[in-house]
């Protein structure tokens, strides 16, 4: 643990995005207590610097540092305004004086604060300092970004075998309390299904043809499967489990009339997934073949 901590310091007196210098020795503190703790050090965002900078700011005009439900929602609408998408957030302010660390400035003042602080819910941090009545103002804003807990939601999706076998027990569930054949699984409409939603995943769009005009029909008939004469295709988007984008699909008429087509012998699906500018995507496609 010890060889880590140049490493740590290093990185905690290195400049910090939006945060400006007189943040770094607090950020250091807490990295070191978190370190001591054995969770992983904090990342410093530059939205939540701004936020953050904002509440210094605030009590460096009337030195009020308790928390009120206004400075809650006004902290919630600065986040969202500075584009940030928080799963979590915790802050914590104190009007600074004399020598002792900050953090012990924080244990006395704010109580259960430093606890919070460096168990490993929060992945990142932003920090503001301002001078209320000639002492040092520092307001702390700890966060959860929601992307953290999206993935870490979405990491079942990695296997694919699963995800598919999943689908194809749900959509037969369905189709035996209605006495229809059952699916079986099929590794061409599986690929064919996979590689649509890894398309429309990789060049932004949502949409059963391809930006060339392909149909799923076409996209099918290329991959070389030809022995049915009826092609049909699901496709949704979000996180969800495997039984809950089979129920979503459920509730809408046209998707439930593919899943419940008597005539539907074999079934593909595909799942994509990556971040984008609006945050983690995922994509469904779900494809029947028969007739």
């Amino acid at each position: 643990m010890f060889a880590a901590l140049p490493l740590l310091l290093i990185a905690a007196l290195a400049p910090q995005p939006g945060c400006g210098p007189r943040t770094v020795a607090v950020l250091a503190e807490i990295n070191l207590a978190r370190l001591n703790a054995g969770t992983a050090a904090l990342r410093s965002h530059r939205a939540l610097c701004g936020a953050a900078a904002e509440r210094a700011r605030e009590i460096a005009v009337d030195g009020a540092t308790q928390r009120r439900i206004e400075d809650v929602n006004r902290r919630t609408r600065s986040l969202y305004r500075l584009g940030y998408a928080a799963h979590a957030w915790s802050e914590a302010s104190l009007i600074g004086g004399g020598d002792d660390p900050w953090l012990e400035q924080f244990r006395e003042v704010r109580v259960g604060w430093l606890e919070e602080a460096v168990r490993g819910d929060f992945e990142e941090v932003g920090i503001g300092v301002d001078e209320w009545d000639g002492r040092p103002v520092v307001a702390v804003l700890l966060a959860l970004p929601r992307r953290s807990v999206e993935w870490r939601e979405a990491a079942p999706l990695a296997d694919l075998a699963s995800v598919r076998s999943q689908v194809l027990a749900t959509v037969n569930r369905i189709r035996a309390r209605r006495r229809l054949p059952l699916l079986e699984t099929q590794p061409q409409l599986d690929s064919v299904a996979q590689s649509h939603a890894e398309d429309m995943l990789r060049r932004r769009y949502y949409d059963h043809r391809t930006p060339e005009g392909a149909s799923p029909r076409e996209r099918v008939r290329d991959a070389g499967y030809r022995k049915a004469s009826r092609i049909a295709e699901n496709i949704a988007k979000g996180l969800f489990t495997p039984t809950e984008v089979v129920e979503r699909w459920m509730n809408s008429s046209g998707h439930r009339r593919n899943i419940l087509e008597p005539t539907t012998r074999e079934m593909g699906v595909g799942v994509a997934y990556g971040d984008t500018a609006k945050g983690l995507e995922i994509l469904w496609v779900q494809l029947f073949a028969g007739g």
